[in-house]
């Protein structure tokens, strides 16, 4: 991280030439991985964003219908029609995702409803629920407690959605859902690369193993000789 501290001196002169004004910039810092930074983080905003303000805007409308009714059956109705079009919507985007890609949804999902994904679950399907939902998520390296914060940890993500929001850079808004035939390719694309990638593994420990044994031959001859 490179820190500069610039001073400006700005000479403003009024009716009278031997008046002098000094002006200092105060010291900021400026990381000189910004760019590489900023693209990683513009692949990944470009492909989960979307899915947060799809879920944001499930839960507006849900939220809207809620507003209308009365009678707790009905709500506790139209929580469960909400939980089951989620899941339609949502299963296999999600399975596809990478553990650190699945942290940022839950993150995306809190700065724009408001709200962790484990106060949603709670709020729709109850604390139970949520308790169940909150422990899966633990095996698999996630927290559904988890926040978004543009100072900290979602610096380079506030930074980007910025961007997208002012039309600094391209954006489709559309989420590409994920369905259960293209979810089942893309896990075999997935573990036929890492067949591909042991055996390559495999391949070069095999000659590496050969090369140092035919380097000891030829050692072993050298001193015969």
């Amino acid at each position: 991280i490179l820190i500069f501290t610039l001073v400006s001196l700005s000479f403003l002169y009024g009716q009278d030439d031997d008046t002098v004004v000094y002006k200092t910039l105060d010291e900021f810092v400026v990381n000189r991985y910004f760019q590489q930074n900023y693209e990683r983080e513009l692949k990944r905003v470009r492909k989960i964003y979307p899915m947060a303000l799809k879920a944001k805007a499930i839960i507006d409308e849900h939220e809207a219908e809620i507003a209308k009714l009365s009678k707790k059956s009905q709500v506790k109705k139209e929580s469960k029609k909400l939980l089951q079009f989620l899941k339609e919507e949502f299963t296999y985007s999600v399975k596809d995702l990478y553990t650190s890609e699945g942290r940022l949804l839950m993150q995306l999902i809190h700065r724009e409803t408001g709200r962790t994904v484990d106060q949603l679950i709670s709020e729709y399907v109850g604390g139970g629920q949520a308790f169940v939902y909150r422990n899966m998520a633990k095996m698999f390296d996630q927290n559904l407690r988890d926040t978004y914060d543009p100072k900290t940890k979602n610096f380079y993500t506030e930074i980007v959605i910025h961007d997208i929001l002012t039309g600094t850079v391209d954006f489709n808004p559309v989420m590409d859902k994920m369905t259960k035939e293209a979810f089942k390719e893309s896990m075999q694309e997935y573990r036929e690369g890492i067949r591909r990638s042991k055996r390559i593994q495999k391949e070069k420990k095999k000659e590496a193993k050969a090369a140092k044994k035919e380097k000891k031959k030829e050692e072993k001859a050298k001193k015969n000789n």
